[in-house]
């Protein structure tokens, strides 16, 4: 698997930091690599998308499995723009993203280009910033002991 996706798409990066088959792709190939995952390699269920805060880049870590092999991958992007994070929607290809892209939406600030509703799903409409990014900080709301 890691040679057919080494050759489709040359800037990818594979890492060691966990069981699975972890892979790192840019934004501009992120939306083509899932699509080819998906229709071309059988990973049929996406089973977890999670907003990352990794300081200095925000991103998103994707667990996708093939249910027919059991065989599991991540896929992680990071954002080149902090300030305003957008990446492609998946949930026309999994309909499982389209709660957790609102999740990561409402609480990570990232827009998901092309989502059905991409609206707040946990925060009021009038909640101001993405509470769980690493420098959210809001005096009102924090309890200090």
């Amino acid at each position: 698997m890691k040679d057919k996706l080494s050759n489709k798409f040359p800037n990818i990066e594979f890492t060691e930091d966990s069981k699975f088959l972890t892979m790192i792709i840019s934004q501009d190939n992120y939306f083509e690599l899932m699509q080819f995952l998906h229709d071309d390699l059988g990973f049929d269920y996406l089973f977890s998308m999670t907003g990352m805060d990794w300081g200095k880049e925000l991103g998103v870590t994707n667990h996708l499995e093939n249910t027919k092999t059991q065989e599991m991958v991540v896929v992680k992007v990071m954002f080149a723009d902090r300030e305003k994070p957008e990446i492609e929607t998946l949930e026309n290809i999994w309909k499982t993203a389209h709660l957790h892209e609102r999740e990561i939406f409402d609480l990570f600030g990232v827009n998901f280009k092309g989502h059905s509703v991409m609206k707040r799903i946990l925060l009021t409409e009038d909640w101001e910033g993405y509470p769980m990014r690493k420098d959210w900080m809001d005096e009102t709301k924090m309890i200090i002991r």
